[in-house]
């Protein structure tokens, strides 16, 4: 049976009746006319956009229109402008946010999450570094057939491993699972993923990774195990507070790497 999904036209993004472009122009802003520098660090939990904003130069004008996924310009300790957003939750948020983001000139982003890992060598706390990811949301079915790969960017990629050697962290890379359904991750699902050798289950890294290839976007994962999906019980939780310390130092790794971009 065709899908409507299956329609050519829908992934060339011809004759769109709204674009991240006229939306800004709506809120008064010239996506052309600001600077957020090229760079962009993506945090998926809003305690640790605040965490990071008491701890980055933030300059003062807080323009962005888009309360409920704010963006901030930032600087490197050596001054270097980049951008630091929340985007919300799940991949229709973060699918919206790459658009204006490439809108406004952002050619590297790089998404710092957090996941639950259904492999039972993980742990709670442990970094994890993505290679790809297999695509369980649905908007990224707007932007390309499922045929086409969850891909993280390989030189964008390299260059975080590299960090992450050089600060001596330990890390696992591999694939993840992005999903729409956060209360929908049960143990049959889980089971396969654990079967396939998948590291982590999140909301955004399907999306991210295919959208932002299509965007023409350089774009990496990296994050901490949140929980530990196993076959008996779910340990940990979903949520940022319990990592924080590990989150807030990838965040520094990751600063010191935007400086050389």
């Amino acid at each position: 049976m065709n899908s409507i999904f299956t329609n050519f036209h829908l992934w060339r993004e011809e004759n769109c009746y709204v674009t991240a472009q006229e939306d800004l122009l709506h809120h008064h802003i010239d996506p052309q006319g600001i600077d957020l520098g090229t760079t962009c660090l993506v945090t998926f939990s809003s305690s640790l956009f605040e965490r990071l904003l008491e701890t980055y130069t933030v300059e003062q004008n807080d323009f962005w229109p888009y309360s409920t996924t704010p963006l901030r310009v930032c600087h490197t300790p050596t001054g270097k402008k980049f951008a630091l957003h929340f985007p919300s939750y799940g991949g229709p948020r973060i699918a919206n946010s790459l658009e204006q983001l490439a809108a406004c000139g952002i050619r590297s982003v790089i998404g710092l999450g957090l996941g639950g890992t259904p492999q039972e060598h993980l742990n709670i706390g442990d970094i994890l570094l993505l290679e790809g990811a297999m695509r369980g949301d649905g908007v990224s079915r707007y932007y390309a057939p499922m045929e086409y790969p969850a891909i993280a960017d390989l030189a964008l990629t390299a260059r975080i491993r590299a960090q992450l050697e050089k600060r001596g962290e330990k890390f696992v890379s591999g694939l993840s699972f992005g999903t729409d359904a956060l209360y929908r991750e049960d143990k049959h699902l889980v089971a396969q993923l654990r079967t396939l050798g998948i590291i982590s289950v999140e909301l955004e890294s399907s999306a991210l990774l295919t959208i932002a290839r299509r965007l023409g976007l350089a774009c990496s994962w990296v994050g901490v195990v949140s929980d530990r999906l196993t076959p008996t019980l779910h340990e940990g939780n979903i949520h940022a507070e319990h990592i924080m310390d590990t989150l807030q130092r990838l965040a520094r790794l990751l600063t010191e790497l935007i400086d050389e971009l």
